[in-house]
C-alpha cells in the first residue's frame, strides 16, 4: 500500500468520522456485492458509456462506505450514528458463462421508453443470477412505465431472475443508492409505502421502518433540517428519505443490511460468499484480465454530417472486458483510411456516405469488427442545384439517391401514390400507425440560394388530426454546415396544420380541397450558397401527414403569403396534357392582377392576365399549348397587387 494512499484514508478518519482500517492501511470492506449493469436503449444518450457506469459503482461505494465528500454536513444530532456500511460493490468480470466480462449489458429495444418487469426478458438482457453464480442486476433505460425514478425488490420478494434495480437514466446518482438501499431490506423512514407527507392511511408517524436509531417520520420531500413530524427531528439527510439532500445511513440501516446479507433469502448470503466472488471475478485482487479476448467492440464519432474537407474525431466505446493495448480502424473514403491509435482524427475530402469498421486487441488477439456502414454523410462544397428547384416526388430514384431519412422509430417519411397534389405521387408519413413521440425526418439535397433574388421555399400539405385533436409537430430546418448544425425556419402544431376534417379512419386526401399551402421567407439565409433543409416531423396522436410540390424560387418579399388564405390558388390538372385550368379565390377587389408563365430560368414564356382589376369573388381560367408551352416544367406567377404566388406547372 502506497504511503500517500495510507495518508488519505487517515485524513478521511479524521475529516468525514470514523473509517475502519486494517493493519496494512487499507479500509475494511465487510461484503463485496458483484454487480452487472443492463443497459436497455434506443441508439441515444441514454446508451451510457462504461466510464459513466464505473463513475456511478465509485460513488455508490463513497455513499455506502461513508466516504461521500459532503458527509461533513451531517446534521449535529446524527453525526454520531452516520454510518460506515462497510459494503462495496464491484462490476463483475466473469459473466454467468465464466466467460470475460466488464459487467456492462446492452440491449437495443423500445421498451427504454417504458422500461418494467419485461425488460428483465430481453434477450441479451436477462438476469445473471444462473449457473450458480448470482449479482445484483441493474437495468438502466430512458423511462419507467410507472414514472418512478427508479424501484427495486425487497430481499425475496420475487424469483431471483426479476431481482435486482431498475433506474431510469437521467435520474442516477443518489436514486441507485437508495434502490440498493430497498435492495437490502431498508424501507424508506416512514414505513414500506411510497407516500410521503402528512394525511396518509395509516398516519404515517404510526408507522416505522424497523430501524430503532431512525426516528418516525411523515417523510420528507424538503431540506429543512430542523423539521419535526413526528415530535422529535426528522433525519431528513437519509438516503432512503425522498429528497436530494440525502448523504448519510444510520448505524441501525446499517446493522439491518447486514442481516440481510447474512441472511440467503434472495441469496443475499450466497452473493457475498468468496465462493460466488471467485465466480464472478469479483474477489482480490480486482483487476481485469489482460489476456482475456475482447468482446462486443463499439466505437462512437463526434459528427454525422460534414462538408469535404472536415474532420471526424472516433473513440472506443465500450470493450466489454480484458484491456485494450491495440486498436485497428479501417475507415472507408476517409483520410488516413486506417488507423492504429485509440482516438483517430480522420478527414474526409471526397463527398459521399462511408463507413467505418473497428476492432481493438489485446495480448490473446482482437475482437470481432463492429462494422458501421453509411454513418458519415459528407456533402460537397458545391451546392446540388442552384434555383429555381421544384420536387414534386414524381421519380423515386431519384428522392431515394439525394434526400436522406432519419427515423428514430415508428414509420417514416417515403414516397407514395397514394395522394398527390400535383402528378401521381407525394411524400407520405405513416402517422396513424405511429406512437406518440415517434420522430421522422428526411433531409434535402444541398442549393445554391445566392444564385437567386429574394428566395422562397414553398410547399403543398395535406394533415388531418385524429378525433381526439393531438398536438403534432412539423418543423422546417435549414443547415450552411453540411448537416452539422440545424436552424428551426418554419413551424406548425396541433389544430393550425389540419387542412382537413379529423378522422379516426387513416387519413387520404381524396379531393384537391384536402391540400393547403405555405411560403417560408428564406431572405435571411439568401446570401448563403450550399443549404440544406430538414423536415421534422413529431407525432402526438395525429393522422397521416402527405408533402407534395416543395419549390424553391425568387420572389418579392412584401409577396410572402399563405396559399389557400387569401387567393386559394390552384391548378388542375398538373401535369397537363392539353389544357389546364387555374382556378383562384379572391377575398377583396384587386386593382392590378397578373398571370405570367416563366421557365424554370425565371425568363417569361406568355401573360395569361396582364395589369387587371378584379372583383372580390371565385374565377376559373383555361389554358392550353396555344400559350406557347412545349412539354417540360414552367412556373405560373400569380401578382394580385403584388401579393406574389407561384405554382409549379408541369406540360407532358
Amino acid at each position: 500500500m502506497e504511503e500517500a494512499h495510507k495518508k488519505a484514508l487517515k485524513w478521511t478518519a479524521e475529516h468525514y468520522g470514523e473509517v475502519k482500517l486494517d493493519e496494512n492501511g487499507k479500509k475494511v470492506v465487510s461484503y463485496i456485492i458483484p454487480v452487472v449493469w443492463h443497459v436497455i436503449h434506443n441508439g441515444g444518450q441514454e446508451n451510457i458509456s462504461r466510464a459513466i457506469i464505473e463513475d456511478e459503482i465509485a460513488e455508490l461505494n463513497k455513499d455506502f462506505q461513508k466516504l461521500n465528500s459532503n458527509i461533513v454536513n451531517v446534521h449535529p444530532a446524527f453525526s454520531s450514528i452516520a454510518a460506515d456500511c462497510e459494503i462495496e460493490f464491484r462490476l463483475a468480470r466473469l459473466d454467468p458463462d465464466g466467460n470475460c466480462t466488464e459487467g456492462i449489458t446492452r440491449t437495443k429495444s423500445m421498451l427504454t421508453y417504458a422500461m418494467d418487469e419485461s425488460a428483465k426478458f430481453l434477450p441479451g438482457a436477462e438476469s445473471w443470477n444462473r449457473n450458480g453464480r448470482y449479482y445484483l442486476n441493474i437495468w438502466m433505460g430512458i423511462t419507467l412505465a410507472n414514472g418512478a425514478g427508479g424501484y427495486a425488490y425487497y430481499p425475496g420478494s420475487v424469483g431471483m431472475d426479476q431481482d435486482g434495480l431498475v433506474l431510469r437514466y437521467q435520474q442516477l446518482g443518489n436514486t441507485v443508492t437508495h434502490e440498493v438501499g430497498h435492495w437490502l431490506n431498508l424501507a424508506h423512514l416512514w414505513g414500506s409505502t411510497n407516500d410521503p407527507g402528512p394525511g396518509q392511511t395509516p398516519d404515517n408517524c404510526t408507522t416505522d421502518d424497523g430501524v430503532a436509531d431512525t426516528p418516525n417520520t411523515l417523510g420528507q420531500t424538503g431540506c429543512s433540517q430542523t423539521t419535526q413530524s413526528c415530535g422529535s427531528i426528522d433525519n431528513v439527510q437519509n438516503y432512503m428519505e425522498y429528497n436530494f439532500c440525502d448523504l448519510m445511513f444510520t448505524e441501525g440501516q446499517k446493522q439491518r443490511m447486514h442481516s440481510a446479507l447474512n441472511d440467503d433469502t434472495g441469496k443475499r448470503q450466497t452473493m457475498v460468499s468468496l465462493g460466488n466472488l471467485q465466480l464472478t471475478g469479483t474477489d482480490d485482487p480486482y483487476v481485469q484480465n489482460p489476456t482475456c479476448k475482447l468482446l462486443d467492440a463499439d466505437f462512437t464519432y463526434d459528427k454525422e454530417w460534414i462538408c469535404e474537407g472536415d474532420v471526424v474525431n472516433f473513440e472506443d466505446f465500450n470493450t466489454y472486458n480484458g484491456v485494450q493495448t491495440q486498436w485497428a480502424w479501417d475507415f472507408v473514403g476517409g483520410t488516413p483510411n486506417t488507423s492504429s491509435v485509440a482516438t483517430p482524427a480522420i478527414t474526409y475530402n471526397t463527398a459521399g456516405v462511408y463507413g467505418v469498421t473497428y476492432a481493438p486487441g489485446n495480448a490473446a488477439g482482437f475482437a470481432d469488427p463492429m462494422i458501421k456502414n453509411n454513418i458519415i454523410t459528407v456533402s460537397s462544397i458545391t451546392a446540388n442545384y442552384v434555383l429555381p428547384f421544384a420536387e414534386s416526388f414524381e421519380n423515386a430514384t431519384t428522392f431515394n439517391n439525394e434526400w436522406f431519412i432519419n427515423t428514430q422509430n415508428g414509420q417514416g417519411w417515403q414516397t407514395t401514390t397514394s395522394a398527390s397534389f400535383t402528378g401521381s405521387s407525394s411524400l407520405k408519413i405513416y402517422n396513424h400507425l405511429n406512437s406518440a413521440g415517434d420522430i421522422t425526418e428526411v433531409i434535402t439535397p444541398s442549393y445554391d440560394l445566392s444564385s437567386i433574388t429574394n428566395p422562397v421555399l414553398t410547399y403543398k400539405w395535406a394533415f388531418a388530426q385524429k378525433l381526439s385533436g393531438g398536438n403534432d409537430q412539423f418543423l422546417i430546418l435549414y443547415s450552411t454546415d453540411c448537416g452539422t448544425t440545424w436552424t428551426p425556419k418554419s413551424f406548425k402544431a396541433g389544430a393550425a396544420m389540419a387542412t382537413a376534417t379529423a378522422t379516426n379512419s387513416a387519413f387520404i386526401p381524396n379531393t384537391i380541397n384536402d391540400w393547403d399551402s405555405a411560403e417560408v421567407d428564406l431572405s435571411s439565409i439568401a446570401s448563403e450558397s450550399n443549404v440544406r433543409f430538414k423536415l421534422y416531423f413529431k407525432n402526438n396522436g395525429g393522422n397521416n401527414f402527405y408533402l407534395d410540390d416543395l419549390n424553391i424560387f425568387g420572389s418579392t418579399p412584401a409577396g410572402l403569403i399563405e396559399h389557400n388564405r387569401v387567393n386559394n390558388l390552384k391548378v388542375y390538372p398538373n401535369p397537363m396534357n392539353e389544357n389546364t385550368t387555374v382556378s383562384f379565390f379572391l377575398k377583396s377587389n384587386i386593382t392590378s392582377l397578373n398571370i405570367v408563365i416563366r421557365d424554370v430560368l425565371g425568363k417569361e414564356v406568355t401573360k395569361i392576365i396582364a395589369n387587371t382589376s378584379f372583383s372580390a369573388g371565385k374565377y376559373t381560367i383555361d389554358i392550353d399549348k396555344t400559350n406557347k408551352l412545349t412539354s417540360g416544367l414552367y412556373f405560373l406567377e400569380f401578382n394580385a397587387d403584388n401579393n406574389v404566388q407561384v405554382e409549379k406547372l408541369i406540360v407532358e
